[in-house]
């Protein structure tokens, strides 16, 4: 019994890393520029693309880690040039840009569907299976596992101890005090915009040899992002982090003693008991 419990949550922490990269920047747009990105789990499902075509390609699979880093960068670039900067440069509307990343979620997913199918595929990745005390683990796992771990205290740092992560934090407690100091508002928006891409990229490529590649992972990842980022709190990196790794681990242990239809149902009857009493999330700041 201690090692199927031990089993589930090897499996829980890999999962919620994941669902951490992908909350990490769905929270650090929102604490930024106060708009959520809907087509962030579509920048996930890219990135997981990356890899599977970057294997396909005859690269190892470690050598996609980069292209899917690449392709979360390009399309988050992109995405903030078409859809947010100028919408947020004519308008105070936040709306409009939800709106617009609504939008590009529906044509990134679809041109995704159409010029590659809606096939499952498994995505190759580190062969082989770590076995310590009865408990049988997958490298891929604790490759995700270390690699989160990684991104998570570079982004520490980032934020932390850094010039860049100075301005993006004074930008997300006032905008307009970050512009009276010299502080290039916009372009602190625009490279937030296109980390928290790279993170969810980077996401998708470690994540898709787990739990297999199809155009549609990013809307199951996203929802559970947005889970995520309601009970850490929207704008709250740390609880991002900490509520993706806990619902990962609270995912695999309820799948395993009870149907996964009332698994997911207490996960979202947990949301809803939190936005009734912490509105701003379990580690976010009232507003």
């Amino acid at each position: 019994m201690t090692e199927f419990v031990l089993q589930l949550l090897a499996n829980g922490l890999s999962n919620g890393v994941g669902y951490a990269f992908v909350a990490l920047g769905l929270t650090l747009v929102f604490g930024v520029l106060h708009v959520i990105n809907f087509a962030h789990g579509e920048v996930f499902m890219v990135g997981a693309l990356a890899a599977l075509l970057g294997t396909r390609w005859g690269l190892p699979y470690l050598a996609t880690l980069p292209l899917a880093l690449l392709a979360g960068v390009a399309l988050g670039a992109l995405l903030d040039r078409v859809c947010v900067a100028p919408l947020l440069a004519r308008s105070h509307d936040k709306s409009e840009v939800l709106l617009a990343t609504f939008a590009a979620s529906i044509i990134v997913f679809e041109a995704v569907f159409v010029s590659f199918g809606a096939q499952a595929e498994n995505v190759p990745g580190i062969p082989g299976v770590w076995t310590a005390g009865g408990v049988a683990v997958p490298w891929q796992r604790v490759f995700v596992l270390g690699a989160g771990i990684v991104v998570l205290v570079a982004m520490e740092f980032l934020l932390r101890r850094t010039a860049f992560g100075v301005q993006l934090r004074a930008v997300a407690q006032s905008a307009f005090a970050a512009r009276v100091v010299g502080i290039r508002v916009q372009r602190v928006n625009s490279l937030t915009f296109v980390l928290a891409s790279a993170i969810a990229g980077l996401g998708g490529a470690l994540l898709a040899p787990v739990i297999l590649y199809s155009p549609q992972i990013g809307h199951a990842v996203i929802i559970k992002a947005f889970v995520v980022v309601v009970m850490g709190g929207l704008g709250s990196v740390r609880g991002a982090v900490v509520f993706g790794v806990l619902l990962g681990v609270v995912e695999a242990l309820a799948g395993a003693f009870m149907s996964e239809g009332f698994a997911a149902a207490a996960i979202y009857a947990l949301m809803l008991v939190t936005l009734l009493w912490r509105p701003h999330g379990l580690m976010g700041r009232a507003a």
